[in-house]
């Protein structure tokens, strides 16, 4: 009846939804890994109809990258997080437009990588050839850490208001905090340098776990800060996952998702 119960409310099944969600694209490596080849696959293929799945631009384990990018990884994993927060009132009311700030990072570093390559502004020298600005994963996860943190803060108290939680989440609930008087004016700001310090660790960690479990596909350096030359074929998916593709003609490698 406690599980009945807690599936009443709208705002305990979205925060289900975004567990299996965050979990899953970590899980596929894993199953990889340990030769669970029909979950992985159903896995990949369900996550390729929402992120490109670059090698380059994804997270390892077991020598296998995520079924998400850095990117997406970051997004929905702050998502579920602030969720989380948003429903034991840790957090306090955000306004709309303070979403603003939070989706700023992303949208530059995405931006600029993008218009960069679509008008071939290159680089000379070394990396003659390259285009001006290429992303990291570092930055691309810290980017979507940071736009998922405002976007996920301020759509989660959304809809806890109306699954029928408090409309006004108030900082008190925090205890101890609310002794700090200067706290309390900077709440948004402090909550939101701390949330997103605790991604920078959080990182910092999955690139470890990365380094310690892989053997050929490692990342460059101790953050995977350098930045990776992408594969040339635009087309190049699941490089270093399961069903690899270079084709335009069938993205998805259906004959392989389909083999037994």
């Amino acid at each position: 009846m406690k599980i009945v119960n807690f599936f009443k409310n709208f705002y305990n099944i979205y925060l289900t939804f975004l567990g299996f969600l965050v979990s899953l694209p970590i899980l596929a490596p894993v199953f990889m890994h340990l030769n669970l080849i029909l979950p992985a696959k159903v896995i990949y293929f369900i996550y390729s109809f929402f992120c490109h799945q670059f090698s380059t631009r994804s997270i390892h384990i077991y020598d296998y990258q995520l079924a998400w990018c850095s990117r997406d990884t970051a997004i929905w994993f702050s998502f579920f997080i602030t969720a989380l927060l948003v429903k034991f009132n840790i957090l306090p009311k955000l306004r709309w437009y303070w979403t603003i700030p939070f989706v700023i990072p992303m949208a530059l570093d995405g931006g600029l990588q993008t218009i960069y390559t679509l008008f071939n502004l290159n680089t000379f020298g070394v990396l003659e050839g390259q285009a001006l600005y290429i992303s990291s994963n570092f930055s691309r996860f810290m980017t979507g850490a940071i736009f998922g943190i405002g976007v996920g803060w301020w759509m989660s108290q959304q809809l806890k208001i109306q699954s029928g939680g408090e409309e006004e989440i108030n900082l008190k609930t925090v205890k101890g905090l609310i002794e700090i008087d200067l706290l309390k004016r900077f709440s948004h700001v402090f909550l939101s340098f701390a949330l997103i310090l605790c991604f920078a660790y959080f990182y910092a960690i999955l690139v470890q776990v990365w380094s310690l479990t892989s053997i050929e596909n490692k990342p460059l350096d101790s953050l995977d800060f350098a930045v990776k030359t992408p594969n040339g074929s635009f087309f190049a998916r699941r490089e270093n996952g399961i069903c690899p593709t270079e084709s335009p003609k069938d993205l998805l490698n259906m004959d392989c998702f389909l083999k037994n």
